[in-house]
């Protein structure tokens, strides 16, 4: 291979080998949303930018819950701490919830809480065969 071609080539993989660097998360960005699990029940949590939302709604099915959370204005929130009590106690719970959190839980009756800043608010909820979205909005927020 004449050395203008090898230099080509070489130039060539240096400039893709850094594209791919590059095409990974950016220093400072949110990790991209991924399923967890929390006493047995798995959930997603995250949103704080657009392509991290659009991944979460790629990955909501199978998921009975999702809740996301606002100020009074619409902008996005996370909350402190997040549980949610099923007719046997506590299911699950989560600190740094959202500003989306996609619960797997199964059909019934549950009671959400979320605390922000120090302050608790709580919600009664039904999940059904399909996904529940709750637009919580913190009041005073």
């Amino acid at each position: 291979m004449p050395a203008c071609a090898r230099f080509a080539m070489t130039v060539v993989l240096a400039l893709l080998s850094a594209s791919l660097a590059f095409a990974e998360s950016a220093p400072g960005a949110p990790p991209a949303p991924q399923v967890r699990s929390a006493n047995g029940v798995d959930y997603i949590n995250g949103g704080a930018g657009e392509e991290a939302r659009a991944a979460i709604a790629q990955m909501q099915s199978g998921f009975g819950l999702k809740i996301v959370f606002s100020n009074a204005s619409g902008e996005y929130l996370v909350a402190d701490r997040v549980s949610i009590k099923g007719r046997s106690g506590e299911v699950f719970a989560v600190d740094g919830a959202g500003p989306l959190l996609l619960v797997k839980l199964p059909a019934g009756n549950y009671t959400v809480a979320a605390d922000i800043e120090g302050k608790t608010e709580q919600r009664a909820v039904t999940v059904g065969a399909g996904l529940r979205t709750v637009n919580w909005r913190f009041a005073g927020r």
